[in-house]
């Protein structure tokens, strides 16, 4: 089997909402926010609530794309069904000789000429490493960047991928693999024609309530402007920023662990390419 890979990337999506807009939209709800009873009976003021922290923070998800590609030829006997009254065939040139019988047949000897394709998409939480429905953020604005330090540049937060692009790859390769009965195998082949770590950015407003020491924080997706309510206090990640290599850590030994023993020809992209050479 040969895999190729295309080159790697990393995309930032451009957010929709500017940090200005959530911080707008934040203090418009600032009242609802530690939930309806706190609203009916102890009725907080707007003014009794601030903000006490605004974190830009970018989430990753993984897309990848491959086709796998099988093409072989295969011995095959063909049984034809003739006329009753047909004793034998002849087929350019050679004569087949037809079995008696209510319905009599003749058996053609032939070379099956196969060719099969398959094709997976697949966007898989580079976190959890669990696939999720992040194809709705597929339709925004995209910034190809070099590397995950570039996205921390403004003081964002980067949470780093628990989940490496060989998780991706040997989900997808799994799914792609297939037996077949050949005799002559021509082409047998996985191709990868996406292989992306996008990373989507996620405002995360902290709420404070000082005369009930009270805290909530508010989740705003820059993207769609979806919020989720989290309690506590803003979790400030500390994250080790990553060098590619370590995100697309694609090699033999790597692909080795998908098929153990199997004769693996691999053409890498440019990161892991990089990662081998050294």
């Amino acid at each position: 089997m040969e895999i190729n890979f295309c080159p790697e990337r990393i995309v930032e999506l451009q957010a929709a909402l500017t940090r200005e807009e959530v911080e707008e939209r934040a203090l418009a709800k600032r009242v609802d926010v530690f939930g309806q009873v706190a609203k009916l009976f102890q009725r907080p003021k707007a003014e009794d609530i601030t903000i006490a922290a605004l974190q830009l923070r970018f989430e990753p998800f993984w897309l990848a794309a491959a086709t796998a590609r099988y093409v072989y030829e295969r011995q095959h006997v063909y049984h034809v069904e003739v006329p009753p009254e047909v004793q034998s065939v002849t087929v350019e040139g050679h004569e087949y000789s037809a079995a008696a019988g209510k319905n009599p047949t003749f058996d053609l000897p032939a070379l099956d000429h196969c060719r099969e394709e398959s094709r997976q998409e697949m966007l898989v939480d580079a976190v959890s490493g669990r696939e999720g429905d992040f194809k709705k953020f597929l339709a925004y604005g995209k910034n190809e960047v070099p590397d995950l330090a570039t996205l921390e540049a403004n003081g964002a937060v980067v949470l780093p991928p628990q989940a490496r692009s060989s998780v991706v790859v040997r989900k997808i390769v799994t799914l792609l693999m297939k037996s077949f009965e050949a005799d002559t195998i021509l082409e047998d082949s996985v191709d990868f024609e996406e292989l992306t770590l996008y990373y989507r950015p996620v405002y995360a407003v902290e709420y404070l309530w000082a005369a009930k020491q009270k805290r909530q924080v508010v989740e705003v997706d820059a993207l769609t402007g979806d919020t989720r309510t989290e309690g506590g206090r803003i979790v400030q990640h500390v994250t080790r920023v990553l060098q590619n290599d370590d995100l697309f850590d694609i090699g033999a030994d790597t692909i080795g662990t998908i098929m153990p023993g199997a004769n693996i020809a691999i053409k890498v992209g440019r990161f892991a390419a990089r990662k081998v050479i050294k």
